[in-house]
């Protein structure tokens, strides 16, 4: 009997950064909304599950329908496991929506802040965060 191979291609919609800090994620969305203009606010605790169990990570998100700009913090990192495993090193992932990220300069303007150590463009499908990332869309 011949065997399948499925090829499914994920088109995802966001540019997602990941983000090295020493602060807590209120300290950080209150400085990328002094830096974008942005009025990131806590949304809801994001589950996953891991080889320890079920860990909670915070979402801070914002949106903005007439410019299109869709933006979520999420604490990558908790002391009962991390969210994505191919962005271990990261304290949070930032997700942003396709085509904004080139008119913010994102990069260039997270790092101007000096509560941010470290900032990175990650791609989604390697860094093992997609299917978290697809699961902010739902509620």
């Amino acid at each position: 009997m011949p065997k399948f191979q499925l090829d499914w291609e994920i088109e995802c919609d966001f540019d997602l950064f990941g983000i090295r800090s020493y602060v807590g994620s209120h300290r950080l969305c209150f400085d990328l909304n002094r830096l974008f203009g942005w009025q990131l606010t806590y949304e809801r605790m994001l589950e996953n599950c891991c080889k320890s169990g079920v860990t909670e990570h915070i979402v801070h998100r914002y949106m903005d329908e007439d410019l299109g700009l869709d933006v979520a913090l999420v604490l990558n990192r908790v002391p009962e496991g991390i969210l994505s495993s191919g962005a271990s090193s990261f304290d949070y992932l930032l997700r942003v929506r396709q085509g904004i990220e080139e008119e913010l300069d994102i990069i260039k303007t997270i790092r101007k802040s000096n509560l941010v150590t470290l900032v990175t463009s990650l791609n989604p499908e390697n860094s093992g965060a997609l299917d978290a990332m697809f699961e902010l869309d739902k509620l």
